[in-house]
């Protein structure tokens, strides 16, 4: 039981009494207003205008700007720590005092030069020799050809063939004249420049071990041992050959001839 909104009318309230509505109503009772909530303490009033404050600027702290480290591997500038981040850069391959060894490529091109000046030397000075193998070789391949046209399969050994056509005295000749045209050619060279044609062209140097600032060229013993060692090696041709690769893996770079004359290649430019 209680005054409910009328039915009839919906600006007044008729009472309820638990069964039915009764004849007895009233104007409808306005329901008040819920009270506003509280004000937040941090919220600025709209309506406030802002003091004016006597102009002032305030000191502005600028963040320091983070560098960059250098890039892996760089050295350090002079005075600078080294960096945990950096990996220590290899020591060049050098002489005990400081002066860099040459590369392999270019002891590898000046002993290309120097191989065309002794062979040309080598070939004017066993001329005949030379124009002996020449016209021996032209007759052998000659007859060669005429026999496989004519049908003769008879095999005929490789030394029996140069026996034949008189090849070996012009071939052991024209081999020892190249042999001392070598070794004259390396022993002078060395002992008076202290580089070879091809080597003073690639700008490299021979020296005593460990003595890259040397200022005279090899005394008659080192330069001796050198071109010795270098010019029997060079009769046989796989054992040059291996020789000469020896500075690829040698901690100093070195040769054979290189060990028996006590020496090393340097950069001289």
């Amino acid at each position: 039981m209680d005054w409910y909104p009328d039915p009839a009318d919906a600006t007044r309230e008729r009472y309820w009494d638990g069964e039915r509505w009764t004849h007895n109503t009233r104007p409808a009772q306005v329901a008040p207003m819920a009270p506003a909530p509280p004000a937040d303490p941090w919220a600025a009033a709209p309506t406030q205008a802002p003091v004016a404050m006597p102009q002032q600027r305030m000191p502005q702290q600028q963040m320091p700007q983070q560098g960059y480290g250098p890039y892996q591997g760089a050295a350090p500038m002079p005075g600078q720590p080294a960096q945990p981040w950096q990996a220590p850069a290899g020591p060049a391959a050098q002489t005990a005092d400081g002066v860099p060894l040459s590369g392999w490529g270019r002891r590898a091109v000046a002993w290309i030069i120097d191989s065309f000046l002794i062979s040309a030397v080598s070939a004017l000075l066993g001329w005949n020799f030379v124009s002996r193998l020449w016209h021996g070789s032209q007759q052998m391949m000659q007859d060669i050809i005429a026999e496989a046209q004519s049908g003769n399969t008879t095999q005929v050994s490789g030394p029996e063939m140069v026996e034949r056509y008189g090849l070996t005295g012009p071939s052991q000749g024209l081999q020892l004249i190249s042999f001392a045209v070598t070794l004259a050619y390396l022993l002078l060279l060395w002992r008076f420049l202290g580089a070879t044609l091809g080597q003073k062209l690639l700008g490299i140097r021979v020296v005593p071990v460990d003595e890259g600032r040397a200022p005279r060229p090899l005394a008659w013993g080192r330069a001796l041992a050198r071109a010795g060692m270098f010019s029997m090696l060079s009769l046989i041709p796989l054992v040059a050959l291996v020789n000469y690769l020896l500075p690829l893996w040698t901690k100093k770079r070195q040769t054979l001839h290189d060990m028996a004359g006590r020496t090393q290649v340097v950069r001289s430019r």
